[in-house]
């Protein structure tokens, strides 16, 4: 039975990670069709990356099995694609070149220190630090919602499988890395806040509908 349940929690995490490779998919559908990326938070998006990054290496630096973690690595990557999208819409204001090469040097240089300076017995800051960076990112974006009253093109797929993700992490981190409080209570933080996120495309579903049929009557004049 532990050989069963073992290779049952195998194909969890694979499933995690290949529904993984779809999670920003819807997203960048809705960008690409309206050709903008109102109700995104630059902030929720930087803050997105540094976080997916942390965990990703923290779970590569302790070499935890990578069906316990995948999922990381590829919505990092997607993430940073969306970035480029953000770069490329959005108007209100543009972000300047200036700042774009200074968020890639910074990640840059960061990504050298963490696999090059940071010593084993301070690994767990990867994991500490997600804590208030996680709060600043979903809590940048929930204050964007609520400030202007729609989720404009951000797509509720995307965060229900965050959601998703993030409960089913829980049972199979405790599985296969075990009680690994440093990964499982920004689990339990991120639920929360994906819950509330989630619970605003229904809340302002109406404001959403409305504004994005004005934004294509906008694209159409």
């Amino acid at each position: 039975m532990p050989c069963v349940s073992g290779l049952l929690i195998k194909g969890i995490g694979i499933c995690i990670i290949l529904g993984a490779c779809f999670n920003k998919a819807p997203l960048v559908i809705n960008i690409m069709k309206t050709q903008s990326v109102a109700g995104m938070s630059t902030g929720a998006l930087y803050g997105e990356i540094i976080m997916y990054a942390n965990s990703a290496f923290y779970s590569m630096l302790r070499k935890n099995p990578f069906t316990a973690y995948g999922e990381t690595v590829i919505v990092l990557v997607q993430a940073m694609g969306v970035c480029m999208l953000l770069w490329k819409f959005k108007d209100d204001p543009t972000i300047p070149v200036q700042q774009r090469l200074i968020a890639i040097a910074a990640f840059a240089l960061y990504v050298f220190c963490v696999f090059t300076v940071l010593q084993p017995e301070h690994y767990y800051l990867l994991m500490a630090v997600n804590w208030p960076v996680l709060i600043y990112s979903r809590g940048s974006q929930i204050l964007k919602f609520m400030s202007v009253k729609h989720t404009g093109t951000q797509s509720v797929l995307t965060q229900g499988m965050n959601l998703l993700g993030s409960c089913i992490r829980i049972f199979t981190t405790i599985k296969e890395v075990g009680m690994d409080m440093s990964m499982l209570a920004g689990y339990f933080v991120s639920v929360f806040l994906n819950i509330i996120l989630v619970s605003q495309f229904f809340l302002y579903k109406e404001n959403t509908g409305k504004y994005l049929d004005s934004l294509q009557e906008k694209k159409k004049a």
